[in-house]
């Protein structure tokens, strides 16, 4: 879903390697990070199923949820990151309800209507309006 180029855009490559470094080895700990990520994405499923193709919002949840578990493994939590998984759980739930979108759709073209179709408010020739009683 993610990759560690994804996270190195919100963190630097030094944060990510002492984030994941959590047996002090000075190496960067992938199986860490990959733990991390399936922590993110348990806490998004409990309020969504991740789609195969994700928006950019979804990912970036992702992205930042999984640097919050890294955080929260290495005991780094802050005030900020608290705040930042509360609007996170807002947006999640906001996707859940149907209120944002969760999959890029593929398929962006307008339908263009056919002339002669039923409109809302479509004026028919020689016809007048009974405006009695509304005054």
């Amino acid at each position: 879903m993610i990759t560690n180029n994804d996270l190195l855009k919100d963190i630097s490559k030094q944060q990510l390697q002492e984030l994941s470094d959590i047996n002090a080895d000075g190496d960067l700990n992938q199986e860490v990070i990959d733990d991390s990520i399936n922590d993110a994405i348990s806490f998004i499923e409990s309020f969504i199923v991740l789609p195969e193709n994700p928006t950019s919002l979804l990912k970036k949840i992702l992205v930042q949820e999984t640097i919050y578990e890294l955080r929260l493994k290495n005991k780094l939590i802050t005030d900020s990151d608290k705040e930042q998984r509360k609007d996170n759980e807002s947006k999640l739930y906001k996707m859940s309800i149907g209120k944002l979108i969760t999959e890029q759709r593929k398929d962006t073209t307008a339908s263009i209507p056919e002339q002669n179709k039923s409109y809302a408010f479509r004026h028919r020739e020689k016809r007048r309006v009974n405006t009695r009683g509304f005054r």
